[in-house]
């Protein structure tokens, strides 16, 4: 890449980080707007998912058919409803028990 490229490069990096908040930019750098809820997961990353509603729906305890997930890097997040405030609770527990889980976001909500 020529002098002239890079800078320019360099530049319009800089402004987009400014512009769009963001903190660091590397070769790993997603850009996706928070409405974008069609990202692909990597092979990985569908497993674990996978996995994790397997062991949701397989429970029996209480109802957790409403509950979606998404992994990503080994962070699971699950979002939907649940009818109780120990279901929630139950469902974080049965996600920790994945194998490779390193981390669960709950943004599930409580049927009012």
């Amino acid at each position: 890449m020529g002098f002239v490229k890079k800078h320019i490069l360099a530049a319009s990096l800089s402004i987009f980080s400014v512009v769009m908040g963001c903190q660091a930019i590397n070769e790993k750098t997603r850009i996706e707007s928070p409405e974008d809820n069609t990202r692909i997961e990597n092979p990985r990353d569908a497993a674990m998912s996978k996995l994790v509603k397997e062991r949701l729906l397989a429970d029996k305890a209480v109802d957790l058919t409403r509950i979606n997930v998404r992994a990503t890097d080994g962070a699971v997040e699950l979002t939907g409803v649940v009818r109780s405030l120990d279901a929630r609770e139950h469902a974080v527990k049965l996600a920790w028990q994945v194998t490779g889980v390193k981390s669960v976001l709950n943004h599930l909500e409580v049927e009012k």
